[in-house]
């Protein structure tokens, strides 16, 4: 799922930088799924403090709300659900990492529900996402 929200997102003591990652976020960024054989693109949208997210498939997108966790590293997002595809997600939280460095945009997220956040981007059960800005 999204995070599989999926799906985002750290040094303490840097709220100006995570800032600049919230505001580097905006906008939409379309990429890939590694370790997945679907070719179609995936897909972020960012806009203020709500994301969309699309997968390859029709039936693999939701929408919610997100906020970043500065004091983390790496650095987290942390998303609710408010839409989704599959109605068990609706209301979940979702727990990502995430790495902001230019136009690219890596992502590694568990699945909504879970409690638990990725310690590394290769973490294993996790959905790994490497994105360029659209």
């Amino acid at each position: 799922m999204l995070l599989s929200l999926a799906a985002l997102l750290g040094t303490a003591g840097c709220a100006s930088l995570r800032h600049s990652d919230s505001t580097g976020l905006q906008g939409t960024w379309k990429g890939q799924e590694i370790g997945s054989n679907a070719g179609d693109s995936r897909y972020f949208i960012f806009s203020g403090n709500r994301i969309e997210f699309q997968g390859a498939n029709n039936d693999d997108w939701c929408r919610g709300t997100f906020t970043l966790r500065p004091e983390t590293n790496p650095p987290q997002i942390v998303g609710t659900i408010t839409e989704c595809h599959d109605a068990q997600y609706i209301g979940k939280t979702a727990r990502a990492i995430y790495r902001l460095d230019g136009d690219t945009l890596t992502v590694t997220g568990y699945e909504p529900g879970n409690p638990d956040v990725p310690s590394a981007f290769d973490a294993p059960g996790a959905r790994h996402f490497v994105l360029k800005r659209d």
